[in-house]
């Protein structure tokens, strides 16, 4: 099957001016990957460093590879890809990148996501630091609440006002959903919120 002319019309629609389009071309490209991976990956490989931000938010959403067509060992080339759209700066994909998909595939896979999240904590760069941040700031943060806190103290000391945001941000989404009671847990977060 060639796959080139509907990765044509998925390009063309992920940098419409509508946003329901774009919404329907990063969901269907990643429909397309789920059943071509090695083929739809390869046709997309240039997509996270388009001149276009449209398009690499496009790139990240076909990255939330649902569990039913997806094994562990696609997940590593989808984290290699997801690592370049951790770093970029453009608020619209910045806004898909940690809270969405990386949250999305770290709910879905934490084996594999959560030890790679705790790397990437380790990165110096502001935007990946955030979107590891920002992971951690809805259902993710309620599901493992440990991880996070673990994750959110790396981050912790970062005082660049994005990461500190997200990290606060995070910190209260798990405080309050993450049932975790009076633990030891509960007062280590507890002491990262007040240090802030």
């Amino acid at each position: 099957m060639n796959l080139r002319p509907r990765i044509s019309e998925l390009r063309k629609l992920a940098d419409s001016d509508d946003w329901w389009d774009r919404e329907i071309a990063g969901f269907a490209l990643r429909d397309l990957i789920e059943d071509h991976f090695v083929e739809g990956m390869k046709l997309t490989l240039h997509w996270p460093k388009h001149r276009a931000a449209r398009i690499r938010r496009a790139a990240c959403q076909s990255l939330m590879q649902r569990k039913a067509k997806t094994t562990d060992d696609r997940l590593r080339p989808i984290l290699k890809r997801l690592e370049v759209l951790m770093s970029d700066d453009d608020i619209y994909v910045r806004k898909c990148c940690g809270p969405y998909v990386v949250a999305y595939l770290a709910f879905t896979y934490p084996r594999i996501v959560i030890s790679w999240l705790k790397d990437q904590a380790h990165s110096t760069d502001l935007n990946v630091r955030a979107n590891v941040a920002k992971a951690f700031s809805q259902s993710l943060g309620a599901r493992r609440p440990e991880d996070g806190v673990t994750i959110l103290n790396l981050l912790a000391k970062d005082d660049r006002r994005r990461i500190r945001q997200a990290v606060l941000s995070s910190a209260r989404n798990i405080f309050k959903k993450g049932g975790l009671g009076n633990s030891p847990v509960a007062r280590r977060l507890s002491r990262l919120l007040s240090d802030r």
